[in-house]
């Protein structure tokens, strides 16, 4: 099975019903063709000569893909957005409102896409609501060891993760300018960073001015970026957690990034905590904390954006789905899922 073959293969459109009216943010849709929201609102505020900590979505979207979402900012308004021109991007007013955009108030996400390379997908009604590969950073899935060093305080070890150590899919540049990094350690002003690294140069940036300032360097990150750390750990315990619980049902174990999760053909409609510092969990998550050397209080941090409470997530979700005819290898897939669900979750059980 293969999927966003093509950036048309993969579409996905926010829904966001609910926007009350006001004055103080400006509420318009970001369309975006192979760019990630970070990165497209990045540009966008560049253009416009604004922070980019002013703009507020309520969740990334991929890079693979052409997408739809919804973006607040305060202090513009609509000829502003008309006055941006980027290749691939197109900015569309909506309204102006009392509140930001936030993922408390989104609807859900509505998906069409193509599978290729497919002998038939088999049409679920639910599927286990885990966190997928794009959650722990993508092709470079390291982001929950990045957010367990954070909440240990290990802070120079959290930054090493973030600059060194290349994957196998980062390209020739990428890896030679990681092994650079690791020789040279702590001579920042003689880094140099390709075209593509965007946050290794900020943290860069930041040590050059403020050597050994690693919590700070973290902090330099977009905040989108820097409030995804440590749950970008929480998400891995949950999905090991979760797995291990469904390993008593009838099972079949599919791959992901961070190695194997199990599916079950059965419905089981219950809650399953996120860890956090007033979680109450369970013998399975405290097994797998303990594996991990970490305890409920290691999400209680200094810096609030990067403690937890702790909270519930559905550990199944149902879904609709709407299957294509299935043509010489090529199925078409729609479906709509709530906030914080993964599509790409949806067509590992679909592909069975």
């Amino acid at each position: 099975m293969i999927i966003k073959e093509k950036a048309e293969d993969f579409r996905v459109e926010e829904i966001y019903t609910k926007i009350p009216e006001g004055k103080e943010y400006c509420i318009f849709i970001l369309d975006k063709k192979n760019w990630t929201s970070l990165k497209a609102l990045e540009k966008i505020a560049k253009r416009m000569k604004l922070s980019v900590k002013r703009f507020n979505i309520a969740g990334q979207k991929d890079r693979r893909g052409v997408t739809r979402q919804y973006v607040s900012c305060q202090g513009i308004g609509k000829r502003d957005l008309e006055r941006v021109r980027l290749k691939d991007i197109k900015l569309e007013f909506v309204c102006y409102s009392c509140e930001p955009i936030k993922l408390g108030k989104l609807d859900g996400n509505k998906f069409k896409i193509v599978v290729r390379e497919t002998k038939g997908l088999k049409k679920v009604d639910h599927f286990p609501n885990y966190y997928d590969d794009q959650r722990f950073g993508g092709f470079r899935p390291n982001l929950h060891l990045v957010g367990k060093e954070v909440l240990l305080e290990n802070y120079e070890k959290a930054v090493k993760l973030m600059l060194l150590y290349p994957f196998e899919e980062e390209s020739d540049d990428y890896k030679e300018a990681r092994k650079y990094m690791e020789e040279n350690w702590g001579d920042w002003v003689t880094f140099d960073m390709p075209k593509g690294f965007v946050n290794e140069r900020k943290i860069v940036g930041y040590l050059e001015k403020n050597d050994g300032d690693y919590l700070g360097a973290l902090k330099s990150l977009p905040r989108h970026l820097f409030s995804m750390i440590p749950q970008a750990y929480q998400s891995y315990i949950f999905n090991v957690s979760l797995s291990r619980h469904l390993e008593k049902y009838n099972c079949v174990e599919k791959k992901y990034a961070l190695g194997e999760l199990c599916f079950c053909k059965e419905y089981i409609d219950i809650d399953w905590p996120i860890v956090g510092y007033e979680s109450k969990g369970n013998e399975i998550i405290e097994e797998v904390m303990k594996e991990e050397g970490v305890w409920y209080d290691t999400f209680k941090h200094e810096v609030s954006k990067l403690s937890s409470k702790g909270l519930f997530r559905k550990a199944m979700v149902k879904v609709d789905v709407k299957l294509g005819e299935l043509n010489k290898g090529k199925q078409k897939v729609e479906f709509f899922l709530p906030p914080g669900s993964y599509a790409t979750m949806v067509l590992k059980a679909l592909d069975q």
